[in-house]
């Protein structure tokens, strides 16, 4: 009796004998990325031994922050009577010294944070009395670094702004007061750790940016507004990326936008200067929004008064060869305030945004010409030379 045969194999394998070579392979990895075959496992074996790698090497820097923070407790003990600082910049100054050995390139900013965390649990529980672990944002570097607020009117969401930089272990905040009318100004003075600048009258947009530059003292400035709190977590990798080589480090709001065909005047010409300065990898990201963050390098390169204009900063930076970053993404969109000035199509705010990157883009057309550097090779316009239009 003659065996049944499969019918369905034998015109698979003529395919495959009748199939080119090059197209043969190509079937070969289209078949292994749905789910079987050799090269499947190939291909997954290296992901796999990277993560493995990374995750011991995480695994090593915890182990080491964890017996770093007990010798350092042993070391430099946190003095009880009259401390010359607060325990979380004791504890921040401590791990940054031990740190510095390490190359930060090593690991990303989050697995640098449950280091310190680590480091900080350790340091306590070592220490006489076992101190209290304070609820702190950890910061890896040991450069200082000065956060500056700017409020108008911002009296209820001061508190709640202040709570979260009181979780950051940074060296000075600056809080520039302009036109308020309510208790902003009392509310920032009762900060006695705070420098308070106050302005009875209005400065505008982004003036209070410029002023907090000039009075700041230290080598890394974080830019917040006063009218939400933005958790101090979200607010290290701004900071983490200028530690790491970064000149400016923009809020990365690409994922909060939406299609192109929804977005309004103001995001449209943000993308525009980015291509018109040859960084059209930045999207929309501007020094409009904030947070941000910015250099003691890129303060000067940049010129103080330019800050007033935080597009035209931006070209200038561009221009001068700075490293623009933008290493996180914070809503600020949908938690930014209503108000009279701000709503609609052609509202002030609005206007006065495109104006300012419209202005960075003629500096960019002195710059660099008419055309923004792009070739015209097609043309010949010299036959047409001396002729009236």
């Amino acid at each position: 009796m003659l065996k049944r045969t499969n019918k369905r194999k034998r015109p698979a394998l003529a395919l495959r004998r009748s199939l080119p070579r090059r197209r043969l392979h190509a079937r070969r990895k289209h078949a292994a990325f749905r789910g079987g075959g050799r090269a499947r496992t190939r291909r997954a074996v290296a992901p796999v031994r990277l993560l493995r790698a990374a995750a011991a090497r995480h695994t090593a820097l915890t182990r080491a922050a964890l017996e770093a923070g007990a010798a350092a407790a042993r070391s430099h003990p946190y003095p009880a009577e009259a401390p010359p600082m607060p325990l979380k910049r004791w504890i921040h100054k401590q791990w940054n010294e031990w740190r510095a050995d390490r190359p930060i390139s090593q690991h990303s900013w989050a697995q640098w944070a449950a280091a310190a965390e680590k480091f900080a649990e350790s340091f306590c529980r070592a220490s006489e009395g076992q101190l209290q672990v304070p609820d702190c944002a950890w910061l890896t570097t040991r450069r200082t670094v000065t956060a500056i607020v700017t409020a108008m009117n911002e009296a209820k969401a001061m508190v709640a702004v202040f709570a979260q930089l009181d979780r950051l272990p940074v060296d000075e905040i600056l809080v520039v007061v302009n036109g308020s009318t309510d208790d902003t100004f009392e509310v920032a003075r009762n900060r006695s750790d705070a420098v308070i600048v106050h302005y009875p009258e209005a400065l505008g947009h982004d003036v209070g940016r410029a002023i907090g530059a000039k009075l700041a003292k230290g080598d890394i400035l974080l830019f917040l507004d006063g009218d939400f709190p933005i958790v101090a977590e979200q607010l290290v990798p701004f900071i983490d990326a200028i530690e790491r080589g970064g000149d400016v480090a923009l809020n990365d709001i690409s994922p909060y936008l939406g299609a192109f065909a929804g977005r309004d005047a103001v995001t449209i010409v943000k993308e525009m200067l980015n291509r018109a300065i040859g960084r059209g990898e930045l999207r929309a990201n501007s020094l409009t929004a904030v947070p941000h963050a910015l250099s003691r390098k890129a303060v000067e390169t940049i010129g103080i008064p330019n800050l007033m204009v935080p597009p035209k900063a931006q070209a200038i930076a561009a221009w001068k060869g700075l490293s623009l970053v933008c290493p996180t993404s914070v809503d600020v969109i949908t938690k930014n305030k209503v108000r009279d000035f701000n709503t609609g199509s052609q509202n002030p705010v609005a206007r006065l945004i495109v104006g300012d990157h419209l202005e960075a883009i003629a500096m960019m057309m002195r710059l660099n010409g008419n055309r923004l550097g792009e070739p015209d090779r097609i043309r010949n316009r010299s036959l047409f030379k001396g002729m009236k239009a």
